[in-house]
C-alpha cells in the first residue's frame, strides 16, 4: 500500500486525528464502510476539540448534532464546515447502520475530511492561512469498473423502456448483467483478498487508536481545566477559525457532495454522479429523484438537476461553487426550464402543461433555484 497520506501534515497536531484519518485512507480499498465510521470518528474528534478550546461544555450524552448547533451558537462556526461536518456524521451513520456503503461515498467522505483537515491546520497549525496542502491525491478505486457497467446498464434499460418483454430477451442487456455479476464477485474477492493480508496489521494498529482516543479524552480534560479562568477562550477560538473561514473556498467536488446532501436530508434521492440522464436515471412512480444534467433543447446545456415528483418535473437547480454570484446564475434557471426536454412519458406539474412568462415565453416547470450549499441568507 502506498505510503503517501493526504493527512501528513496532521501529524503536527492530536495524535488521534492523523491515526483516524490514516486509518480510513488505508482501508477505502478493502473496507469503504469502515473508512466512512473512521471519518465520522474524526468529525466528533475536531469537534469536541473546538468545543473543548472555546470552553463549551458537554458530555458523553451530548450528540453530534448538539455539538455542532453550539459550535455555531457560540464561535459562530462557518456554515460552510459545520455542514461539511454534518455530512461525515450522515454517512458515518449510514456506514454503521445500512452496510450499504459503496467506494464512492468513501471516497467523497474522504475529500470532505481533508477539506476539514485544512481549514483545522490553518486555524491552529504552523503556518496559519499561508499553509498549502497541495492537491488531494485520489485513491485508487476499485469499484470504478462495475460502476461504469451498471452505468450501461441503467442507460440501456432507460433506451429499452417499461417492456417487461423487451427487457427480457435483449441479448446486450443479459450479457452486461452477466458481466456485472461477474465483476461484482470480483470485487468482493479483491476486497477480502487485500482485507486478509493486512488483517494482523490492522489489529496492531486499531489498538494503537483505541490508545489514542483515550489519551485523547484525558489531553481534552487538562485543556478543559487549564482554560476555565481564561473567558477570552472563545474569542481566541472564534477569531482563528474565522480566519481560516475566510480563506475557506468549495471547490467542485465539495460543492456536489455539499447540495447532493442536502437534497438528501429534503428528501430527495440524489447522486450527481450517478443519478444522472446520460447514465440512464429516469422518473419512477411514487420516487422523489433529483436526476443530474437533464438535457435541454441546447446542444451541451444540461440542467444541473431536476427534480422529480414521481413523473412529475417539479423544479430545476443549478449547483454553484461558493464564490459564484448566485443571483446571476436564476437566468440560467430560467432559461433551462422553457428549454427542459419533457418526454411523453412525463406528467405536467398542476392543470396545465406550462407557465406563461409573462414575455411571451412558456415554463416547462414552475420552480427554478441557484445554490451553493451556503445557508440562504434573505
Amino acid at each position: 500500500m502506498a505510503e503517501h497520506s493526504n493527512f501528513a501534515f496532521f501529524k503536527e497536531h492530536d495524535p488521534v486525528f492523523f491515526q483516524l484519518a490514516n486509518a480510513a485512507e488505508r482501508v477505502f480499498s478493502s473496507d469503504p464502510n469502515t473508512t466512512l465510521i473512521k471519518l465520522r470518528q474524526l468529525g466528533e474528534a475536531l469537534a469536541q476539540d473546538l468545543a473543548v478550546r472555546a470552553g463549551i461544555e458537554f458530555d458523553v450524552t451530548t450528540s453530534q448534532a448538539d455539538l455542532l448547533f453550539r459550535l455555531s451558537r457560540e464561535i459562530q462556526l462557518d456554515g460552510n464546515i459545520r455542514n461539511l461536518l454534518h455530512t461525515l456524521r450522515i454517512e458515518g451513520n449510514k456506514a454503521t447502520h445500512e452496510f450499504r456503503t459503496q467506494h464512492r461515498e468513501a471516497l467523497d467522505g474522504l475529500r470532505v475530511a481533508r477539506a476539514l483537515a485544512i481549514w483545522y491546520h490553518q486555524s491552529f497549525g504552523t503556518g496559519g492561512n499561508t499553509f498549502k496542502p497541495g492537491p488531494f491525491v485520489v485513491p485508487a478505486d476499485p469499484s470504478e469498473p462495475l460502476r461504469e457497467l451498471q452505468g450501461q446498464i441503467e442507460k440501456l434499460r432507460a433506451e429499452l423502456g417499461d417492456s417487461r418483454q423487451q427487457l427480457e430477451n435483449n441479448h446486450q442487456l443479459a450479457e452486461l448483467l452477466a458481466q456485472e455479476k461477474h465483476e461484482q464477485a470480483s470485487l468482493v474477492g479483491q476486497m477480502n483478498e487485500e482485507a486478509r493480508v493486512y488483517e494482523q496489521i490492522a489489529l496492531e494498529r486499531e489498538a494503537e487508536l483505541s490508545k489514542a482516543r483515550v489519551d485523547f479524552e484525558a489531553r481534552l480534560k487538562v485543556l478543559q481545566q487549564q482554560l476555565e479562568d481564561q473567558p477570552q477562550a472563545a474569542q481566541q477560538v472564534t477569531r482563528k477559525t474565522q480566519q481560516a473561514s475566510s480563506q475557506f473556498d468549495l471547490n467542485e467536488d465539495l460543492t456536489r457532495i455539499l447540495i447532493d446532501q442536502q437534497l438528501n436530508d429534503a428528501g430527495w434521492e440524489a447522486d450527481s454522479l450517478d443519478l444522472t440522464y446520460s447514465k440512464g436515471a429516469r422518473p419512477e412512480k411514487g420516487k422523489n429523484k433529483a436526476i443530474a444534467e437533464w438535457p435541454t433543447s441546447k446542444p451541451k446545456e444540461n440542467a444541473d438537476y431536476v427534480l422529480f415528483a414521481g413523473l412529475i418535473p417539479v423544479a430545476i437547480v443549478e449547483a454553484k461553487r461558493k464564490r459564484v454570484n448566485i443571483a446571476d446564475r436564476i437566468p440560467q434557471a430560467e432559461r433551462y426550464s422553457r428549454q427542459l426536454i419533457v418526454t411523453d412519458n412525463l406528467q405536467p406539474a398542476g392543470h396545465n402543461t406550462d407557465w406563461a412568462d409573462g414575455q411571451g415565453s412558456h415554463f416547462k416547470v414552475p420552480f427554478a433555484f441557484a445554490c451553493n450549499g451556503r445557508p440562504f441568507i434573505k
